[in-house]
């Protein structure tokens, strides 16, 4: 399995758009790496998770045809992951001239909770939007599913109240190996552990959100929380002897460069995430 970075910083982006803070400053020094548009990542070549409002410049950076992007599966509903206007560019006939195969083949799938579906739905009133160019596929945690060739296993995301919006994080396998990719969350319950012990997953990559760094955990991880969810896999047995630890989401808030950030956790054994970054799982 590969995945590729598309965008590895929070919603304000790294360094933060406005922001003039210590860390902004000496990222913006730094550039490279320490440069993050906002969160988004392709699986194999033509499965998105998450869909940034950077995505048009993710598909010049890195030389993307997003016409053959034909599955997108969203965390949660909240317009850093899910880009409203480009899904409706997408659906705009004379704005998306799709390849040439019947309309039937050019549908994207679309996949998410119903926070995420109730946001799509107000694309779907935009006048020009052609429903036909989409899918909806309603999921719900716990209850696994297969989209692009892989299947999500969808897990409860420490992000909001599940009362204000249910937010997921998902264990991603091709039947080969499998990987978890844990965005936009704090401290993982309990029922996630149990849930993968029963399916009988063991990952060979653990992406993990640290937009908190040295600062406690709240609706994000930071580095603590960060090292409390490798021990707590480590003990169910859900992880190999050589997993490759990933930190991903990451905000001024960590108050750290990139470079800073690899100085850091190198001792720990974990990696940084950075735009681009290719994984072969």
């Amino acid at each position: 399995m590969k995945y590729k970075y598309l965008g590895t910083g929070a919603a304000e982006g790294m360094p933060a758009t406005f922001c003039a803070c210590p860390v902004c400053r000496r990222s913006r020094e730094e550039g490279g790496k320490s440069l993050r548009m906002r969160s988004c990542t392709l699986l194999g070549d033509g499965l998105l998770i998450d869909l940034s409002p950077d995505i048009h410049a993710q598909s010049l950076r890195f030389g993307l045809e997003l016409s053959r992007v034909k599955t997108i599966v969203f965390t949660h509903a909240h317009p850093d992951h899910e880009d409203h206007y480009a899904l409706q560019m997408r659906g705009t006939a004379s704005c998306a001239i799709l390849p040439d195969m019947p309309e039937e083949e050019n549908v994207l799938d679309l996949y998410g909770e119903r926070w995420v579906k109730a946001r799509f739905e107000e694309v779907l009133r935009e006048e020009r939007v052609l429903s036909s160019r989409f899918c909806f596929h309603e999921v719900r945690p716990f209850e696994p599913f297969e989209a692009g060739g892989y299947t999500f296993y969808p897990l409860r995301a420490n992000h909001r109240p599940a009362h204000v919006e249910e937010c997921l994080i998902y264990a991603i396998s091709d039947g080969r190996t499998a990987i978890l990719y844990a965005n936009d969350t704090g401290e993982l319950s309990e029922e996630n552990d149990a849930y993968l012990q029963a399916q009988g997953l063991s990952f060979s990559v653990v992406s993990m959100d640290c937009a908190r760094g040295l600062l406690p955990g709240d609706g994000h991880m930071g580095f603590k929380e960060c090292l409390a969810l490798r021990e707590r896999l480590q003990k169910r047995g859900l992880v190999k002897e050589n997993t490759r630890y990933i930190l991903n989401h990451l905000s001024h808030m960590n108050d750290m460069t990139h470079s800073e950030w690899e100085a850091f956790a190198a001792p720990y054994g974990i990696e940084i995430a950075y735009d681009g970054l290719e994984v072969n799982a």
